[in-house]
């Protein structure tokens, strides 16, 4: 029989040539370098982990930033001295400020999707629906100015910017209370046409009016003239305070005397004019017995112990005529019966 082989000598000995196999496959400077391999992968990722944390902290910051920028924003776009709008195509309001609502009187939950339009004044809205539909047809900013009534019934004189968004279905428009100086610009315009005595028209304001009506189709036109008698010796008796009363009740006559489309002017010191357009030379002697019965029973039932006399005159420019040559006519009649006023004064 063949020699037996030993299995015990034949494992150990494949363990000692596959350890050498194994030596030889990973040396020990390979394993070293997988070591430091090793170490700067778990350093990178340590680094990249703090850079992640340091990043998420700059995040923090700038969120917490922001937020504070936002709150102030909203709080100066909340409280804004001006009244801040998005508004639709369709006029519905989408956003409204703080004073935006305090200008209508209503509450933003209820503000939001209502017609801005309802808000304007009926005599205006024409204006206001031409304006939006500027906005939303140029890029270039437009202005109008109307008045709103809130839901109070209270009526307040804005003027309202707009411009269209980037998106185009809906406008940006700041509105601005500026009723202060519309109450001053009325005041200022109506100084500069009235008398600041008697509130009737100035004679700047008459000479207008001629040139206008002249210009017009109201032919025919009746002039009357009227001067107060004996105004300066009031003035030198009493003083001027009791001269200004009489220019007052001359001026009161006169309004309740004439209608209201008639100019009625003070355009001397105790000269007074009144223009009567469709007005002829019958109706014009109609209107100058109604301004002596009114007279009359003003001097009768009101001021008994101080009546007050004017002189009249009138005259008739028609069509094609000249209410400069009129006036002149009505001024001379006018001192014509002043002076037989005052020979039959010095005969009694």
């Amino acid at each position: 029989m063949g020699k037996k082989t030993d299995p015990t000598f034949d494992l150990s000995e494949l363990r000692r040539l596959a350890e050498e196999n194994y030596d030889k496959r990973n040396p020990q400077e390979d394993s070293l370098q997988n070591d430091v391999d090793l170490k700067r992968l778990v350093h990178e990722l340590q680094v990249h982990q703090i850079e992640l944390e340091m990043q998420n902290e700059e995040l923090q910051r700038a969120r917490n930033e922001a937020e504070v920028w936002l709150a102030r924003f909203t709080q100066l776009y909340d409280f804004a001295p001006v009244g801040y709008f998005s508004i639709q195509r369709n006029g519905a309001i989408n956003q409204v400020n703080l004073t935006g609502t305090r200008l209508l009187g209503m509450d933003r939950t209820w503000l939001v999707g209502r017609q801005f339009g309802r808000f304007v004044i009926e005599s205006d809205r024409a204006t206001f629906t031409t304006f939006l539909e500027q906005v939303f047809e140029s890029p270039i900013k437009q202005t109008c100015e109307v008045m709103l009534r809130n839901e109070g019934a209270e009526t307040l004189w804005v003027e309202i910017e707009a411009v269209l968004a980037e998106e185009g279905q809906e406008c940006q428009a700041a509105v601005m209370d500026i009723q202060a100086r519309k109450v001053a610009e009325i005041k200022l315009q109506h100084l500069s046409m009235h008398d600041g005595l008697t509130g009737l028209y100035n004679r700047s304001y008459f000479e207008e009016a001629m040139v206008q009506l002249e210009r017009g189709r109201h032919f025919p036109i009746s002039i009357i003239m009227a001067d107060v008698d004996h105004l300066k010796i009031t003035n030198d008796k009493l003083g001027h305070a009791a001269g200004n009363e009489i220019l007052k009740r001359v001026a009161h006559v006169l309004t309740v005397a004439f209608r209201a489309e008639d100019v009625i002017a003070r355009i001397g010191g105790d000269e007074f004019v009144v223009l009567l357009p469709g007005t002829n030379e019958q109706a014009g002697e109609v209107a100058v017995r109604r301004l002596s019965d009114i007279l009359h029973e003003h001097n009768t039932n009101y001021f008994t112990e101080e009546p007050v006399q004017i002189s009249v005159g009138i005259s008739m420019a028609d069509f094609g005529g000249s209410l400069t040559e009129a006036l002149k006519v009505a001024d001379a009649d006018m001192y014509r019966h002043k002076g037989m006023r005052d020979v039959a004064r010095y005969k009694e």
